[in-house]
């Protein structure tokens, strides 16, 4: 996980932010797929991340971002 932070956050655009309860999740763009980052507010580290290319998946954020450059 930590080599996929690193990854991201070296390549990716950070496009959006969102907060659930438990987690503050920014969402990174690189030129191949989206990226889900969630920052645990609780133990304040990443707990998860979640690549995906499917754009249904830019909902929770579609407020937030302009996709024109997709």
């Amino acid at each position: 996980m930590q080599y996929q932070a690193q990854f991201t956050w070296d390549n990716g655009i950070c496009l959006a932010s969102r907060k659930s309860e438990e987690h503050v999740i920014n969402l990174y763009y690189t030129k191949k797929f989206f990226v889900e980052v969630h920052f645990s507010l609780r133990n304040e580290g990443v707990d998860m991340i979640i690549s995906f290319t499917n754009l249904d998946k830019l909902e929770p954020y579609l407020d937030q971002i302009d996709l024109d450059f997709l």
